[in-house]
């Protein structure tokens, strides 16, 4: 009998794009703030007029806040489903029968691959 392959679990997915978001955005804010604390330089002002560092200078610690909750829950959520998406379902267990009705010691569990 072929074994099935246990599924995957999307909460490592989910935790690897935020996770890969949260640190391009942590480095950026960095650099964000350690440029804005030195003097204005050539290099300072050509970042100045960029997208991402309008977006990180108005709204960069919320977006930050906001990935760290989120990596927060994701990571719970992994943790809590990693049982269910790892045990593969011909691998779950049933009760053994020992012959004695029913009447002999509880928790003996037997797979059913036999």
């Amino acid at each position: 009998m072929a074994r099935r392959k246990s599924a995957t679990n999307p909460f490592y997915a989910l935790l690897v794009v935020v996770g890969v978001v949260f640190v391009v955005n942590v480095f950026a804010y960095g650099l964000m703030t350690y440029e804005a604390t030195r003097p204005v330089t050539v290099a300072s002002e050509r970042h100045a007029d960029h997208p991402l560092w309008r977006l990180l200078d108005r709204y960069g610690d919320q977006m930050l806040w906001v990935e760290l909750a989120l990596l927060g829950v994701l990571s719970v959520g992994a943790i809590a489903t990693d049982r269910y998406f790892s045990i593969p379902k011909s691998r779950t267990l049933k009760p053994e029968k020992n012959g004695d009705g029913g009447k002999g010691k509880g928790g003996e569990f037997q797979s059913l691959d036999g």
